[in-house]
């Protein structure tokens, strides 16, 4: 039988290779110390840019806030007054004169629906607008017409013949009205018909000027 050779001895210069497991409980130490300084870096860094960057909740409209809008609203209407203009207007229920769809048949009045949208609309825009109105020595009355379309998405507002002034006077008052009317989102508006003619009698006070 051949004999192994013995087996081959480390150098002596050469240090045992189990001398290397004790240098990794010395380094273990020491980097997660880098780690522990490097995030402790970051949450000093970031902390500070957070609390900057943050976004702030809007203030609440305090109550001498709301006082100062309201007094400026009193300013305006007594402006209004001292200028000789109308302070409000009156406004009647909405009546819808007719609703109707493509094809044979007439719907009566009185089975038509409200399209609230555009009455609101209407109601807002001519109670804001009462600077335009005409004065005169007599309360005024205006009729407002409007016809809506919902299949061509057109809309045309106008005086109608129960108005106790000429149109000339109100073609001011009637621009106005028409500039402060919001823009109609077709698609989300409630309705049962295609096309509408509504109207509105607005009544504004005689001018204290005459």
């Amino acid at each position: 039988m051949n004999s192994r050779p013995p087996f081959p001895s480390s150098p002596p210069s050469q240090p045992s290779p189990y001398r290397y497991l004790g240098r990794g409980g010395s380094e273990r130490p020491v980097r997660l110390q880098i780690i522990i300084a490097l995030v402790a870096g970051l949450i000093v860094v970031a902390v500070p840019l957070y609390l900057w960057r943050r976004p702030r909740p809007e203030s609440i409209p305090s109550a001498d806030a709301a006082t100062a809008d309201a007094g400026a609203y009193v300013f305006d209407a007594g402006a209004l007054a001292d200028a000789g203009v109308p302070e409000g207007v009156t406004l009647s229920p909405f009546t819808t004169i007719r609703c109707e769809n493509p094809g044979p048949g007439r719907t009566p009045p009185e089975r038509c629906d409200h399209v609230t949208f555009f009455e609101d609309a209407l109601s807002r825009a001519i109670r804001d607008n009462v600077q335009c109105a005409p004065t005169g020595p007599t309360s005024i009355t205006v009729s407002f017409v409007l016809d809506m379309d919902f299949r061509r998405k057109r809309t045309n507002l106008y005086v109608g013949k129960s108005t106790t002034v000429s149109r000339a006077k109100t073609k001011e008052l009637l621009r106005c009205v028409k500039r402060a009317m919001p823009t109609p989102d077709w698609g989300t508006i409630p309705h049962q018909y295609v096309k509408y003619k509504i109207n509105v009698m607005a009544t504004y006070p005689a001018s204290e000027s005459f």
